[in-house]
């Protein structure tokens, strides 16, 4: 994991990412900074100019990189909680999102009901949510706290 800096507008969020998203947003900055060196080369410095150019920046909650970048991150941090878990409650989401098992099938693997692998499952989803909501996007925090 790497810490990086996540700018803009005025706000900023320092977060933990692996290397490659790291590496993307890294990119993503250089392609930025180019882009307004090459702005301020061919374009005047009026007020007329800079409000034009000032008008064309995206804003984070529509900016597609933002947004992808976010959604890795989130992907990031369900792969490490999903780690958290012990054996038979990896075994049990397997199953039933990778494998498409059902929660009958589930039960006969495990030796158990279908109603208790239906209220494990709903323990494993609300340990999960509750490890989740330790790490609040940026983009969402700013939205909706």
């Amino acid at each position: 994991m790497v810490k990086t800096t996540i700018e803009y507008d005025d706000d900023c969020i320092e977060v933990d990412v692996s290397k490659d998203v790291y590496e993307y947003l890294e990119q993503d900055k250089r392609r930025q900074q180019a882009q307004d060196r090459s702005d301020r080369r061919h374009l005047s410095k009026g007020t007329f100019e800079q409000d034009c150019i000032g008008s064309q920046r995206v804003s984070i909650y529509t900016d597609e990189t933002y947004l992808e970048v976010i959604h890795k991150m989130e992907l990031e941090k369900l792969r490490s909680t999903l780690q958290t878990l012990s054996s038979d409650e990896q075994i049990l989401i397997e199953q039933y999102y990778y494998r498409g098992l059902s929660m009958e099938q589930i039960g006969q693997y495990f030796g158990i009901s279908r109603m208790a692998v239906s209220k494990r499952h709903n323990r494993i989803i609300k340990k999960l949510r509750e490890l989740m909501a330790t790490w609040v996007p940026f983009f969402y925090a700013k939205k909706y706290f």
